[in-house]
């Protein structure tokens, strides 16, 4: 997996770097790399103290280096100042360059993307061109490496959600140009799975649960990154269909406003995850993985 999060504006960000972490160490996925898709300064530092709190210091993490967006943290600079982490503010490789070498060291069609936060990083890898890593442009390395992409944005059938609209101009190019299969968790999914208040079980010194104390007191918060990951992990291959069915195929189309529409097409790529189970058991079963402890 090469996960990319927006570990900065909300909270299941991080809720959900414990549940990959879980997964993690049930031996259901491995992490080649991560990267933050945002601008804030404090993501990288943050996301390497949650890797090194629960035992993976060593995965390669990325950031944005160009234009890019940044919508301020309540949790990550206490996070990364209070956890030991090699990676210091606004400092650090571009994601591009992480993605590359972790996909073009991976097998052929063996590895899931799964992003939940903005497509700034996904859209400058496809524009990636050939270098010393690969002979292969981004979009070229993309349909080589890459089985799925799981994305956690938009809203369906039509609608306006935040990852999507916040850089539509990378939204647009990203889901216009990536060549392989997108499943997405749609604003719809996670929205009404509450998540969250369940981590005061944990220890105090726990960052997870620290991150939503300083979020919003530990109270619960839907849990559309979680969605998207989870079922990047134990979906694809048919693991979850008890939890979601999938739309049809597809293609989503963005708006120049950054809201989206959904075409059908027997030939499209795209599928989007439709509610089958009552919201409040899936968030037990996601709960009990951001409990999680190395």
């Amino acid at each position: 997996m090469i996960f990319d999060t927006d570990l900065e504006s909300d909270v299941d960000d991080a809720g959900t770097v414990a549940l990959l972490h879980a997964l993690v160490a049930r031996g259901e996925v491995r992490v080649l790399a991560m990267g933050v898709s945002v601008k804030h300064r404090w993501s990288a530092p943050c996301l390497d103290a949650l890797n090194t709190f629960f035992g993976h210091p060593n995965i390669p993490i990325g950031r944005v280096t160009g234009p890019g967006i940044d919508s301020g943290s309540k949790y990550a600079e206490t996070i990364a100042r209070d956890y030991p982490t090699d990676l210091k503010p606004g400092v650090g490789p571009d994601a591009v360059g992480v993605y590359r070498k972790a996909l073009a060291t991976a097998k052929d069609g063996s590895v899931v993307l799964v992003s939940v936060g903005f497509l700034t990083n996904v859209a400058n890898l496809l524009r990636s061109p050939a270098d010393a890593v690969s002979p292969l442009n981004g979009r070229q390395l993309v349909d080589r490496k890459v089985k799925s992409w799981v994305c956690m944005g938009g809203r369906f059938p039509k609608g306006r959600e935040w990852n999507v609209h916040r850089d539509t101009r990378s939204s647009r190019y990203a889901l216009q140009h990536w060549p392989t299969r997108i499943v997405f968790s749609g604003y719809e999914i996670g929205v009404e799975i509450k998540t969250g208040a369940g981590l005061k079980q944990l220890p105090v010194r726990h960052p997870v649960r620290r991150c939503y104390q300083l979020y919003n007191g530990l109270k619960n918060r839907s849990s559309w990154d979680q969605t998207a990951t989870l079922y990047a992990v134990q979906g694809l291959d048919g693991g979850l269909k008890g939890l979601w069915d999938l739309s049809g195929p597809g293609r989503i189309v963005v708006n120049p406003d950054g809201s989206n529409t959904w075409q059908k097409n027997p030939r499209g790529r795209h599928v989007y995850l439709v509610r089958k189970q009552n919201p409040a058991t899936i968030a037990v079963r996601l709960e009990r993985l951001m409990l999680f402890e190395p």
